[in-house]
């Protein structure tokens, strides 16, 4: 009577079966400790690797960028073709590793009798010129020179460069992107190049709902191409503001053609400009214009702070090089302040033709104006986007039967609180 026997089941247990089966649980609880614990290092093993395996995806990097707070000017060869500057490329990939590639404008019949001499004197013949995608047959187009650098050279602060008998001109490398190692840290997530201001457009007003709408979605760093020929000096407090903040980049790059002599106001140059200047620079890299906005189409899924941000980090992943971004049509009809709230019906059909990219820079050889037009290695990817995840919202007016709510239920709260906060900075 001096020890109670506890019972199971309603069964009278002696004391050494009671012990018996406490040790049991103790053992069992023990085993299921340790799975857990097994289970909770794999887990972290497992996500360690795939961390690892993003962090160590090896791409080449910028190292040299010159002279960009200069205006970018083209060299004239001679009259039918007109040298801006070369990239000292050492990529491994589809275009040949270790060239030197010069970006021309010429005349779409010059002879392909280009040349490069090294600093060390070493001249050697230009391989085939490599023409852009999109010159559309025009008089003049965009192209690459592209000259294979010799064992016994090393790429200076510039190349001669010459075409036919023409005297040699200096190309500066403002660009050099050695062989692939490792990025961890890059300057910008995610930036926008806006190839050209050009036309009687834009105002003030609405760059800044650009700007400010873009900084929600999650954009860090916009890039932006003026012409010389064009005057934006009713923009220019508003560009003073963003520049001072380090969001907007101003480049000049005066194109030495008339309009009809080249595509669409040279444009390609500088979508070409954009894309090697931010490699590896900004992990991701949009191109579109002032009146089109990359919206999200399941925000609900996505993190109220930089959701087109945190949804390229889901959409631009392994072998994935670049999206094209099916286009919408909103119809513009309301013009002046915010006009993205203002103006909310849209076509019915979405245009899978005339898209805009996002792109991770490193992984492209070419960039059009629509789609990507060469990767660098034949293993990656330029996809379709799911108008269902993505959509460009292209301000037109083009007219529109459905109403689309989308920016005003999501951002417009927002995007009206900034921008009249900007607006009262600027005394407009």
């Amino acid at each position: 009577m001096g020890c109670t026997t506890p019972t199971i089941w309603g069964k009278t247990q002696s004391p050494w079966q009671a012990s018996r089966r406490r040790r049991i649980r103790m053992r069992f609880t023990a085993r299921i400790a340790v799975i857990a614990v097994v289970t909770f290092l794999a887990g972290c093993c497992a996500i360690q690797r795939l961390i690892a395996k993003h962090e160590q995806l090896e791409f080449p990097v910028q190292l040299a960028k010159k002279k960009l707070n200069d205006p970018l000017n083209f060299t004239e060869v001679n009259e039918h073709v007109y040298a801006l500057y070369a990239i000292s490329d050492g990529r491994n990939g589809n275009m040949g590793s270790n060239r030197v590639r010069v970006l021309v404008v010429a005349w779409k019949n010059t002879k392909s009798d280009y040349k490069c001499r090294f600093p060390g004197g070493t001249i050697v013949d230009a391989e085939k010129p490599y023409e852009m995608a999109e010159n559309h047959a025009m008089p003049f187009g965009t192209y690459f020179i592209n000259c294979k650098i010799p064992k016994n050279e090393t790429v200076g602060s510039f190349v001669k460069f010459t075409q036919g008998n023409s005297t040699w001109v200096d190309a500066p490398v403002i660009y050099n992107i050695p062989k692939k190692y490792k990025i961890k840290n890059y300057e910008h997530k995610l930036t926008i190049c806006l190839p050209y201001f050009f036309g009687d457009l834009y105002t003030t007003e609405l760059l800044v709902e650009f700007m400010e709408l873009n900084r929600i979605l999650g954009v860090d760093h916009v890039v932006v191409y003026i012409n010389e020929t064009e005057a934006f000096t009713h923009l220019s407090e508003a560009i003073a503001f963003y520049k001072k903040s380090n969001f907007l980049e101003v480049i000049h790059l005066p194109i030495p053609l008339r309009d009809d002599q080249i595509w669409y106001h040279g444009q390609l140059v500088a979508v070409t400009d954009c894309l090697y200047r931010n490699m590896g620079v900004s992990r991701f890299v949009a191109f579109q214009d002032l009146d089109e906005f990359l919206i999200p189409q399941k925000p609900e899924l996505l993190p109220r702070t930089a959701p087109l941000l945190m949804l390229m980090e889901t959409l631009l992943v392994d072998d994935i090089a670049s999206i094209r971004v099916p286009t919408q049509y909103m119809h513009w009809k309301s013009f002046g302040e915010l006009m993205t709230l203002r103006n909310t019906m849209r076509q019915s059909s979405i245009d899978s033709g005339l898209t805009k990219c996002v792109l991770r820079p490193e992984m492209i050889f070419e960039q059009g104006i629509h789609h990507t037009s060469r990767v660098i290695q034949d293993h990656y990817n330029a996809t379709n986007g799911d108008e269902n995840v993505i959509r460009l919202y292209h301000f037109k007016m083009k007219g529109g039967s459905q109403e689309d709510m989308r920016i005003v239920r999501d951002y417009g709260d927002r995007l009206t609180q900034k921008y009249r906060e900007v607006m009262a900075k600027l005394s407009l």
